[in-house]
């Protein structure tokens, strides 16, 4: 019996996933090919929406046999070690899966650009297990602050400070700004000893969006009553204090640090060529430079916008977007078809500023946009998250509730 030819995806996540249930679909017909699926987790995590497992614990996983059942897709749990691109081989640990075609989308990792103390004494936003971390720990601090009787050291407890006031940061401080106010009517601690504090290194909060939206997002943030430092940086961090590049020092037990990324160890290693942030250098159709039989999406691929000439930002949308481009480029390839080159679309954007709050626009035709703001803000943005859940239950055909 002729050995089935493999075509493996690296990463569960928004790109990975979805480039995974594309290609079933694809191969339906042809049982020659396999389709498979590697991640460290057995499940998909909705990562947009980490900010609020952090404060609210809500559920932003989706067990990955539940997504790919019925399908001709083979799930292997486990961390991929070494991409062998010239041997077609993904090693992960002692197991070896070669493959004729591969897509890496394992995501990122944060930065912290050695920033003395800075890891060791903060909690980054990439993960659901920094999520649940952070929840656990504010709600311990919020408990102890209720019974600590010296007010300085119940001020200092009560001082959250979030390193980068980029989507995630600025997300994160609104929703912990909503969790914070509950909280001390829970534990009938003083809401004016609450302080949470945006620290970011460029002259405004969500810097790569256009300025009169954030300047938008800059006020309402403050009508939260969160504190923002632009023009900063964090320049060492201990377990009880920050220093600024200002030269200012900050008491506090808890800084998140949403400051950057970086991409894994693991595609350094491969030898394939890497740009800015260590993403991989790719070419118009998101294939690896120097490499037929290599894709690269999301986090990893240092995709360009032909328009502009600029990196393609990493966001949820255009990893989905590449996702679905890199599994019909395989398809073509295979099949003789035509090939396409990537094309971003930015949809539009969306930033959550609380659980009913939030300001965000959407791209209409003739390039006209619609800016909504509020409640009317938040049900954007559910409905872009539920836009997700819907597009997985469309690849997969499947239309049972997850």
């Amino acid at each position: 019996m002729e050995a089935k030819k493999n075509i493996v995806v690296m990463g569960a996540g928004y790109g990975g996933i979805t480039a995974a249930l594309r290609l079933a679909r694809l191969f339906r017909l042809h049982p020659e090919y396999q389709i498979h699926l590697i991640d460290r987790n057995p499940y998909h995590t909705l990562k947009t929406q980490l900010h609020e497992a952090a404060v609210r614990k809500t559920e932003i996983s989706i067990p990955i046999d539940r997504i790919i059942q019925r399908q001709n897709i083979i799930f292997h749990l486990g961390e991929a070690t070494r991409i062998d691109s010239i041997g077609h081989i993904v090693r992960m640990g002692n197991r070896s899966l070669s493959f004729n075609y591969l897509v890496i989308a394992l995501g990122s990792q944060a930065n912290f650009y050695n920033i003395p103390g800075l890891q060791e004494s903060s909690f980054p936003l990439q993960t659901l297990r920094d999520a649940q971390q952070i929840y656990d720990s504010i709600s311990q601090l919020c408990a102890y602050a209720a019974t600590e009787p010296n007010e300085e050291r119940r001020r200092d407890t009560l001082r959250f400070v979030i390193g980068g006031g980029g989507l995630s940061g600025v997300e994160f401080a609104a929703e912990l700004a909503d969790h914070v106010a509950q909280c001390t009517r829970n534990y009938q601690v003083n809401p004016h000893e609450v302080e949470i504090i945006i620290i970011e290194s460029g002259s405004r909060v969500v810097p790569k969006m256009d300025e009169s939206f954030a300047m938008r997002i800059h006020k309402k943030l403050l009508e939260r009553g969160i504190k923002i430092i632009t023009g900063t940086k964090i320049d060492s961090r201990t377990p009880d204090t920050v220093v600024l590049s200002s030269g200012e020092v900050l008491r506090t037990r808890t800084v998140i640090w949403t400051g950057g990324i970086r991409i894994q160890e693991l595609v350094k290693e491969s030898g394939m060529k890497t740009g800015q942030l260590g993403r991989i250098i790719v070419d118009e159709f998101l294939q690896v430079e120097g490499n037929l039989f290599v894709y690269a999406i999301g986090d990893n691929a240092l995709a360009l916008n032909p328009y502009t000439k600029e990196p393609v930002p990493a966001a949820a949308q255009f990893a989905l977007q590449q996702g679905r481009l890199v599994a019909n480029n395989i398809y073509a390839t295979i099949f003789g078809g035509v090939r396409r080159p990537y094309r971003p679309k930015v949809l539009g954007e969306v930033v959550s500023l609380g659980r009913h709050l939030a300001i965000g626009w959407l791209a209409l035709p003739l390039s006209k946009k619609i800016t909504f703001v509020g409640f009317l803000g938040s049900l954007l943005k559910t409905a872009i998250q539920e836009r997700h859940i819907f597009l997985l239950r469309k690849e997969s055909r499947k239309w049972i509730t997850y």
